[in-house]
């Protein structure tokens, strides 16, 4: 995915607003790529770089940013990006909103002491298991079991989406504010179908 990325900075598709995100991501990972390796795996400084590194490069990750590049490639062509380079630059945008929005998600979870990890639930029924997946997508654990509302999460939407206005010439705030809470809501909705299907174990 960095490779994509970097070739379309590289042929000017993109603005210095995503290579200044997409830098500061990477540099945060490889910073703490050495210090995991020496921590135990139960460590909870390992386990939180390790889920940040999933959401940041994971396969589904990689899968969404270019399976989504794509679909918007054929959906429209974004103002401004035309050519050979239209559809490297639809990829490289959406995989710099992902890195923006994975570095403030997690980053503002450690500060606030919220757990990033999706907790199956071990109900049975149909209303049960809804109530668990969309408490699960607006809410985060803290070390104490309680619950907190999902600050980081929701920040981190919009700092994805509000961040593309800096490479995105085109997009409005409206655009970003809608796109962010429908973000919002399609992850709740992919949660209850995972819960629903057995998958989120």
């Amino acid at each position: 995915m960095a490779s994509i990325v970097i070739g379309a900075v590289r042929r000017g598709s993109t603005r210095c607003g995503m290579a200044i995100a997409l830098g500061m991501a990477i540099a945060l990972a490889l910073a703490g790529a050495g210090t995991a390796a020496a921590q135990a795996p139960s460590d909870p400084g390992a386990i939180r770089l390790d889920n940040y590194m999933r959401d940041l490069a994971g396969p589904s990750t990689v899968l969404g940013v270019v399976g989504g590049g794509v679909l918007d490639h054929l959906r429209r062509k974004p103002v401004g990006w035309n050519g050979d380079d239209a559809l490297m630059a639809g990829i490289a945008s959406r995989a710099a909103r992902t890195a923006v929005q994975a570095s403030v998600h997690h980053g503002l979870a450690a500060l606030m002491h919220h757990g990033t990890e999706y907790q199956p639930c071990g109900c049975r029924g149909f209303g049960p298991k809804v109530g668990h997946a969309l408490l699960e997508s607006f809410t985060d654990r803290r070390p104490d079991g309680g619950r907190a509302l999902s600050v980081p999460r929701m920040a981190a939407a919009y700092a994805g989406s509000f961040a593309r206005m800096a490479w995105e010439p085109e997009r409005t705030a409206g655009q970003a504010a809608v796109g962010a809470t429908l973000s919002i809501g399609f992850t709740a909705l992919f949660n209850v179908a995972r819960e629903l299907s057995g998958v989120a174990r």
